[in-house]
């Protein structure tokens, strides 16, 4: 038998903490200051925003690097799918709505942030729920 982990080494998962940490913290930044409160823009909202988008283009780097060993072999021994599709789909969500903010339509802009924002909060929750729930499992083998 081969032991087979899905874990992530420890640099990816760090690097993957942190750089979610910052998306979430600039993202829910940005929205509360400019789409909530509709404050000036100021050099901290733009800076946010910037960094925002500097993040989602590693994190989207990152996520294909979870591809070939932790979704993978998480789909083969059926190991946290549950929580790791939805996860998955939000976050594709999150990036093909982050692309609509620049290239749709006028009139579907307002549709396309509100979609960004609010899946971007769900996955605030999301991410944690999937993480504590594969923490909560035993290592499983592979034959």
């Amino acid at each position: 038998m081969v032991k087979t982990s899905i874990r992530l080494p420890k640099i990816q998962k760090y690097t993957l903490y942190v750089i979610w940490t910052v998306l979430s913290i600039t993202g829910v930044y940005f929205a509360y200051s400019q789409d909530w409160k509709m404050y000036d823009p100021s050099d901290l909202t733009v800076y946010s925003l910037k960094l925002h988008g500097i993040c989602a283009s590693i994190m989207l780097i990152l996520i294909g690097t979870l591809i070939p060993i932790h979704i993978q072999r998480s789909l083969e021994i059926k190991r946290n799918v549950k929580s790791g599709i939805p996860t998955l789909v939000f976050m594709l969500l999150l990036a093909f709505s982050g692309i609509g903010l620049y290239y749709s339509a006028e009139g579907w802009i307002s549709v396309v942030k509100l979609v960004h924002i609010w899946v971007g909060i769900l996955m605030i929750v999301l991410i944690p729920f999937h993480i504590w729930l594969g923490r909560r499992r035993k290592k499983i083998t592979l034959p």
